[in-house]
């Protein structure tokens, strides 16, 4: 995926004589929003770096994750330039880290100790055996995420510093903004919030006795741990949509080069005089006569844009790989115990089933947000060669540019991956159910197992 697997000598970039979007206020009746491109034919510098809409949109789920010491609290250079923290700042996300490994290895020292029989404590060995490996995947995957937002802060700001700048060159190119309303990361930081909140209400209704001081830090540190990973998948989710957008619109310039629409331009033409004709209100074909200088334009972006996604997944892969076998085994040991609690003899817990229900709601969405962030971005990225393919090229010297192209993309396979055992796209939540399917059977073999053996043990004390 490296961008040097070739060569194009690049043009002296500047703006036109005449503001470009006239092909993108079309975008109004795209799928993206109303507002995903907003049009500025002035190219006004911006006034001060909250004007800034990239990462404006995902304010409040940064401002998290910097007061969680999972991003550096990072300085604002200019409108398309953010710098390293300062001595301060950096001194304090290295305080918080620290603070949350020593809490992990004091949570660790608990659940080994009689301390924590009172919260996770259950009748049957099978039961007990998914318990402890779910705490400790839990706590495995956020000191794991921790260790990683530390190593890669230099990464995520050169990602971050990507963006902004592959935003100025477009900017200054065709003047416009390219944002969208991420909404979804409040409302997913709303939802995680509550569930959290929920689980250990449920929890400490659930405990016998009184809950001792050491019991309380157990469950807090579990909810920040598990809430904060949460919030970290979001994040990464929302940089995945932010590269989608990207992708989509030199896509969508590309598309105006494309036979079709060309065919449709000049059949524009001919119907200019009919008052009754149809418009298609699809983009306005591009005058090929622009395609060298676009074109050159977008390759560059298109490069920069695939160095930004393998950016985002080689700061995101292992913290991937451990979130999604700690989801998948959460989403087993739930459903394991929502069976036995539906074939169960006995009455049915209220409480086992509101938890359960609470557990599935929060891994189940966020397993599909990542998968649909990922499956759109890598399809949008893919989908980029196809359109190439499709452009009206009459002229030899637009041939030789997309041929160019075609060759680098036929080398070059675009893939978001788990640390590279296997790729995250719209299949991968088909596939952790399917994964779900067969663990979920081998568990209840083990409960009629000791079910069978509890039944031959009662009849011998009788006799």
């Amino acid at each position: 995926m490296s961008p040097n697997t070739w060569v194009i000598e690049m043009p002296t970039q500047k703006t036109r004589s005449r503001p470009y979007p006239r092909r993108i206020s079309p975008y109004r009746n795209q799928s993206l929003s109303r507002d995903a491109f907003t049009r500025d034919s002035h190219a006004a510098p911006l006034r001060n770096p909250q004007d800034h809409p990239v990462f404006e949109d995902i304010r409040t789920i940064l401002s998290v994750l910097k007061a969680s010491g999972l991003m550096p609290i990072y300085e604002q250079v200019s409108n398309y330039e953010v710098g390293p923290p300062t001595k301060a700042n950096e001194f304090y996300s290295f305080f918080v880290r620290g603070v949350v490994h020593a809490l992990t290895i004091f949570n660790v020292y608990s659940l080994f100790t009689p301390i924590s029989a009172q919260l996770f404590y259950s009748y049957r060995e099978t039961d007990n055996v998914n318990q402890w490996i779910e705490l400790l995947l839990c706590i495995l995957t956020y000191t794991l995420t921790v260790f990683v937002c530390a190593r890669n802060t230099k990464c995520m700001l050169r990602v971050m510093n990507e963006i902004l700048q592959l935003d100025e060159e477009v900017r200054r190119q065709f003047g416009v903004n390219l944002n969208q309303n991420f909404g979804f990361s409040v409302k997913f930081l709303v939802g995680i919030a509550i569930c959290q909140t929920y689980i250990i209400v449920l929890k400490v209704y659930a405990v016998q006795g009184v809950i001792t001081p050491t019991s309380y830090i157990l469950l807090a540190f579990y909810a920040i741990q598990n809430g904060l990973t949460a919030t970290y998948i979001v994040f990464a989710s929302a940089l995945l949509k932010i590269v989608y957008i990207r992708f989509h619109f030199i896509n969508e310039l590309l598309n105006g080069y494309t036979y079709g629409q060309q065919h449709k331009r000049k059949g524009g033409r001919r119907n200019r005089g009919n008052i009754n004709s149809n418009v298609n209100p699809t983009p306005n074909p591009a005058v090929m006569e622009h395609f060298p200088e676009d074109s050159l334009f977008i390759y560059r972006m298109h490069n920069k844009l695939l160095r930004i996604y393998k950016g985002i997944n080689d700061c995101c892969n292992l913290i991937l790989v451990s979130f999604l076998g700690y989801s998948f085994y959460t989403v087993t040991t739930n459903c394991y115990n929502l069976f036995v609690q539906i074939t169960a003899r006995g009455t049915v817990s209220p409480n086992i089933l509101q938890w359960c229900a609470a557990w599935l709601c929060l891994h189940v969405s966020l397993l599909a947000l990542l998968s649909t962030s990922c499956g759109l971005t890598t399809r949008e990225a893919n989908a980029t060669a196809q359109i190439l393919a499709r452009v009206y090229a009459k002229c030899r010297e637009y041939q030789n540019i997309i041929d160019k192209f075609l060759t680098k993309s036929i080398k070059q396979e675009v893939q978001f991956t788990a640390y590279g055992f296997f790729a995250i796209d719209n299949t991968t939540l088909f596939k952790i159910f399917s994964a779900v399917t067969t663990y979920l059977v081998i568990l209840i073999q083990f409960k009629q197992l000791e079910d069978s053996k509890s039944e031959d043990i009662e009849p011998d004390q009788t006799t």
